[in-house]
């Protein structure tokens, strides 16, 4: 099992496919097997970077505070560490706004960038939500069926959850891969920063072609948000050049439309 000392944690990685380089960035439930729907396909065009931050998955979780900034930095680490000195960048939801965090900041390491089901900033409906997660989180537990219900509304849309057996599929699925990969401190902590994010100053500095997927039923993430935040549309617009692509589905159309995100991404990449 392959493993880096970034920034004094041991962070899990694999790297798998051939071709240019493409980091894929975790969500804050799912860590790498986020990616699950559309990985395979990736490793037929590019050599892919699957990793899981630290306090996820396979990687250290130790105690301390958990933001944009450390899991920023520990991706930089990790490119050090295998001596990746620029990558395409593919972020969808946490990883999303990760993705953001760190294309601004460092876009010399970005050849093309990837935004999924992310916001440049929360309106009062997201930060609303956010609090939802982390209240029934501390109440019922973050592997409790109560807070995978939840998530699973947020997650997914309607005609998914009415096709998954009345959406107890969908929430068995996400108490699975949250017990695997999360923990109630870290996930706390990933709420905390996803709601207090603002990077819509700083867009204009993203200089890689970019890519902004939503979902057209996403009621988290979505196409436009309250007048106090900044959606998908807002940060394809405050992008240069970048493209808008909105999907059938929610927040996780990866899950939802796999096939079409496959197409979308890989022909994007490869442009």
């Amino acid at each position: 099992m392959p493993e880096a000392e970034v920034n004094g944690a041991r962070i899990w990685y694999q790297r798998v496919g051939s071709g240019p380089n493409l980091v894929q960035i975790g969500g804050a439930v799912s860590g790498h097997e986020g990616y699950a729907t559309v990985t395979e396909a990736m490793t037929r065009h590019f050599t892919v970077l699957d990793y899981d931050h630290r306090g996820y998955g396979l990687s250290e979780r130790p105690e301390q505070t958990y933001g944009l900034d450390v899991w920023s930095n520990d991706l930089i680490g990790l490119l050090d560490h295998l001596e990746i000195e620029r990558t395409h960048v593919h972020g969808g939801s946490m990883g999303g706004f990760i993705a953001v965090y760190f294309a601004t900041r460092h876009p010399e390491r970005v050849d093309r960038l990837v935004i999924g089901g992310a916001v440049a900033k929360c309106d009062t409906m997201a930060r609303n939500q956010f609090r939802g997660w982390k209240d029934v989180a501390s109440a019922y537990g973050l592997y409790s069926e109560e807070l995978a219900t939840l998530l699973s509304t947020h997650a997914f849309s309607r005609v998914y959850l009415d096709g998954s057996a009345g959406g107890a599929e969908a929430v068995s699925a996400m108490r699975e891969v949250t017990r695997r990969n999360a923990s109630l401190h870290v996930f706390l902590d990933a709420c905390d920063a996803m709601m207090t994010a603002d990077v819509t100053a700083d867009l204009g500095k993203i200089s890689a072609p970019t890519l902004v997927m939503v979902g057209a039923e996403d009621v988290h993430t979505p196409i436009d948000c309250g007048p106090d935040g900044a959606g998908a549309r807002v940060m394809a617009e405050s992008i240069p050049g970048a493209r808008l692509e909105v999907l059938k589905g929610g927040h996780g159309f990866l899950v939802e439309q796999p096939d079409e995100s496959i197409d979308l991404i890989v022909n994007f990449l490869l442009g």
